[in-house]
């Protein structure tokens, strides 16, 4: 028996019963920006391999990422489950003799994962991405992630420099850390491909405050960094809280309180400039005290954080550096806690080729695109969407049309 009836595919899966069989306007929703922008990537298989467009296998895997899928298989499963009218609109290829639309298997997805040109990717994804979030002047967190469940050899794991837009969480620029060295050799390739209108920079405290890292990128590239001091560097560290030590007994410069989760918090902020500490392009240096309380009143914790700006005093005010540093924070919340949790990357290993990089780089897409929409639970989002495919569809136009954030 066919498993195609007058255009519409019974799924190879056991059907959602949530999902919804009534007819749907596909071709209403314009993702034509997001299509372009993935067949400008080089596509890796040969000629004999091209029964399908790559910019239709990489919207296959992005429609099917915000369901929940996590490898080739389930990508396929989900590719299995997807209407008519909506592969026609990701642009698949029509099959004549079933009359129906084609949809690829898991080891066409494999192959492509496992080939595809990761930098060119990360790269489309994030003016993409940034296009649509960001016009005017932007701030990037830096920070790595090491996907713990992707070795590529027998000591050692995949690890990732990422630059996330801050408040937005869109991964812009990323690029992959070889196994013989270290973030601190590759922050200037990653700061190069940042667009110009990037300005400033932070970056995470332990690994990034190495003076070498440092000494010629920021103003090479007109731009700015505000990074966090810990012990990695004792004497940075001694200099900095020398310098601001005298200001602890001051009014705070800036001081900001929340209530939420059962408890207070209370952060205050101190700035002044930075002659003495020996730092490369340093300007301003700051110090950021975070108090705990519970409802009554009684403090459950206190942290110092030191902070380290090349941005000139007179810009970088209290309220200035206390946004920013805790818009860098959201990195490991926004983007690295959300891919362990919501698709379980960590606990997910990945071997072969580029695959896992990939993965992690549509995981990013997904996370940028939903939160451009205008959601923010991302685990409830993907219950959501995959209990009806062209929910993806609707999220992904939302953002292509600027009726997001």
């Amino acid at each position: 028996m066919s498993a195609r009836k007058e255009g519409h595919r019974v799924s190879s899966c056991q059907p959602d019963p949530a999902m919804s069989t009534a007819p749907f306007g596909a071709e209403c929703y314009d993702i034509t920006s997001l299509l372009d922008t993935l067949g400008e990537i080089p596509d890796p298989r040969d000629q004999w391999e091209k029964i399908y467009s790559l910019s239709f296998l990489l919207a296959v895997i992005l429609v099917a990422t915000p369901t929940g899928a996590k490898c080739p298989r389930e990508f396929h499963r989900r590719a299995a489950d997807l209407p008519q009218s909506l592969l026609a609109v990701l642009g698949a290829p029509r099959d004549f003799l079933v009359g129906g639309y084609r949809e690829p298997s898991e080891k066409t997805i494999r192959l492509l994962l496992k080939k595809i040109d990761v930098d060119a990717l990360d790269t489309a994804f994030g003016s993409w991405l940034c296009a649509q979030a960001a016009p005017g002047q932007v701030a990037f967190a830096i920070d790595v992630k090491v996907l713990r469940g992707a070795w590529s050899g027998k000591d050692a794991q995949v690890r990732l420099l990422s630059a996330m837009l801050h408040g937005k969480g869109a991964v812009r620029v990323r690029v992959r850390i070889p196994d013989d060295t270290n973030e601190i050799t590759h922050i200037q390739e990653l700061v190069t491909k940042l667009p110009k209108n990037a300005r400033p920079t932070s970056h995470d405290a332990r690994r990034h405050t190495h003076p070498a890292r440092h000494r010629e990128t920021p103003r090479e590239n007109r731009m700015d960094y505000i990074l966090t001091v810990k012990g990695n560097q004792p004497t940075l560290e001694r200099q900095t809280f020398e310098r601001i030590l005298p200001l602890l007994q001051e009014t705070p410069h800036h001081e900001v309180e929340e209530r939420a989760h059962g408890r207070i918090k209370n952060w205050q902020t101190w700035t002044r400039t930075a002659e003495i500490i020996d730092f490369p392009h340093v300007e301003t240096a700051c110090v950021i005290r975070r108090d705990e309380f519970d409802l009554t009143g009684v403090r459950i914790s206190r942290e110092h954080a030191l902070i380290l700006s090349s941005t000139p005093s007179e810009r970088a005010t209290a309220a200035y550096l206390h946004n920013r540093t805790r818009r860098h924070w959201g990195i490991e919340n926004e983007i690295h806690y959300t891919r362990d949790t919501a698709w379980r990357e960590d606990a997910n290993p990945t071997y072969t080729g580029n695959t896992n990089h990939a993965l992690a780089s549509f995981r990013n897409l997904a996370i940028g695109v939903i939160r451009l929409s205008g959601a923010r639970k991302i685990k409830e989002t993907i219950k959501h969407v995959a209990a009806n495919r062209y929910r993806a569809l609707q999220l992904i136009a939302t953002v292509c049309n600027g009726a997001g954030l």
